[in-house]
């Protein structure tokens, strides 16, 4: 990605036919190896497309290659990546979907790169795209347990790398960290170069730069996602590039994946 980062790649190809290659991306604190991008993997391959599963900066055992930690707006390594994967070949056409952070990552890619994103198609499933208002939401009472599961596998992260390389900050300690808001307030925003937790929710998040996404997307959200409510995207909705289409299932939660969202994304892809 830069001098002294490196993303790792899971690539699978199908048996059979090549409709085209399919970028996943996963959320926060996941890998390669989450359930959601397997499956969709597995249901993509079945269909004939390539299925490339990337690993976001320091994850999935790639802690000793990066010199900076993961956040939700390094969209520049999904164009290199895709630059990457037609220069060697993969076949088009080329589609970028990603999960959760994921998805925002993509989402703020697509709206940044407009008529030069080298990607055919993108998509976000249960994208935050506003930060600001997705850590809200998790700060709500009855989003504590998400709250405290998310603050948990995060501080494990920063625990992983802090044994190959230095990370300023506090103790990685759930106990003393308690929010994500905190832990973007000591690890991710200074790490990007920026003040403080809010400074970093509006400079990473896709919402201001949907109005240039000029490739065919999909926005991918349920109703039911707890700390992704649908009224984050109501203010950015009519703004948006008309080439981003909208589905909003009533049920499957924060990548629940239901297997009707999942026939829906590849129906949407195809």
């Amino acid at each position: 990605m830069e001098p002294g980062t490196e993303v790792r790649l899971e690539v699978s190809r199908p048996a059979a036919a090549r409709r085209g290659t399919v970028l996943l991306l996963h959320g926060m604190g996941g890998s390669a190896e989450s359930c959601y991008l397997r499956h969709t993997a597995a249901a993509a391959l079945d269909r004939g497309w390539a299925a490339v599963r990337m690993n976001h900066r320091n994850c999935g055992g790639t802690e000793g290659r990066c010199r900076t930690l993961a956040n939700g707006g390094q969209s520049e390594d999904v164009g290199m990546v895709l630059r990457a994967l037609d220069g060697a070949g993969f076949p088009r056409p080329l589609a970028a979907i990603g999960f959760s952070l994921g998805g925002n990552v993509v989402l703020r890619w697509a709206g940044m790169a407009g008529e030069g994103a080298i990607a055919d198609r993108v998509a976000g499933v249960n994208a935050p795209v506003d930060l600001e208002g997705c850590c809200a939401a998790l700060e709500r009472p009855p989003n504590w347990p998400y709250q405290a599961f998310f603050v948990s596998m995060l501080c494990r992260h920063v625990r992983r790398v802090r044994a190959l390389r230095s990370v300023p900050g506090p103790a990685a300690i759930p106990a003393m960290i308690r929010t994500v808001r905190r832990f973007d307030t000591s690890f991710t925003a200074p790490d990007a170069g920026l003040p403080t937790a809010e400074a970093y929710y509006a400079w990473g998040s896709a919402a201001a730069h949907l109005p240039g996404v000029k490739v065919p997307g999909l926005v991918l959200s349920t109703e039911n996602d707890p700390f992704v409510p649908l009224t984050l995207f109501a203010p950015h909705r009519a703004a948006a590039s008309p080439t981003l289409q909208w589905q909003h299932p009533a049920r499957g939660g924060h990548l629940g994946h239901r297997p009707e969202m999942t026939a829906a994304l590849l129906e949407w892809l195809e």
